[in-house]
């Protein structure tokens, strides 16, 4: 690096403009997931469903198959996760059930690792390409990135980046984004409390009960899509 940085004093003390090239910021290490995508990895794949994939928002929805009754999901979530793991781990993750369907939620924890909202939209949008690209029949749907009350300094960068993603899938007829986020706050563009766990994180069952009611008919009219 610094021979990067006196090649470029030189090069302006000569009167030509010069940009650095910045290193990209450092993902964490995926080898930290080994113990859980071992154990997905080591399950029976139920194929041709609806895979939900991401943080620990999805792990932590333990009653998903109760909460769409019917419909043949399958809970792939990993709770530290960074979209970065889920292009690492997108085998184990996606390729090997064969969905139909796929359920992304992620994002948060990559802006709470100081990763830019450039790092995280280029990591989200890279594992999304890769999906329709192993499987260009494959309906996704995304949820926006939430809010917490422990992580409220994060906010407008959270809200950046679902500006971003918002405006990406515009124009791709085989994703659909969906608001799980605006929900989540009042009026001062605050987390409210109540749907949130004591550790002012994870949601609790109130949080996930409304969750599930605006997913619920996007899943199902998606569902239908492919059947």
């Amino acid at each position: 690096m610094k021979s990067i940085f006196l090649r470029s004093l030189l090069i302006l003390s000569l009167g030509v403009p010069c940009v650095l090239a910045l290193e990209p910021t450092p993902r964490p290490n995926p080898a930290r997931m080994v113990g859980e995508i071992t154990a997905f990895a080591k399950q029976v794949p139920e194929k041709g469903g609806i895979v939900f994939t991401g943080s620990s928002s999805i792990r932590l929805w333990t009653h998903l198959k109760e909460d769409f009754p019917g419909l043949p999901v399958v809970n792939r979530g990993f709770g530290g996760s960074v979209a970065n793991d889920l292009v690492v781990y997108f085998e184990t993750l996606v390729t090997r059930h064969e969905p139909k369907v796929l359920v992304t939620y992620t994002g948060s924890n990559d802006i709470d690792e100081k990763l830019t909202v450039d790092d995280a939209f280029s990591d989200y949008t890279k594992f999304l390409n890769m999906a329709h690209d192993r499987f260009p029949k494959i309906r996704v749907i995304l949820t926006s990135v939430k809010v917490a009350p422990r992580r409220a300094i994060e906010i407008p960068q959270v809200n950046d980046l679902n500006r971003r993603l918002e405006s990406w899938c515009k124009d791709k007829g085989w994703l659909r984004y969906v608001d799980s986020t605006s929900y989540l706050v009042d009026s001062q563009d605050q987390p409210i409390a109540s749907y949130f766990r004591d550790d002012h994180l994870h949601l609790n069952d109130s949080g996930y009960a409304k969750w599930q009611s605006i997913l619920d008919p996007v899943l199902r009219e998606e569902w239908a899509k492919v059947n």
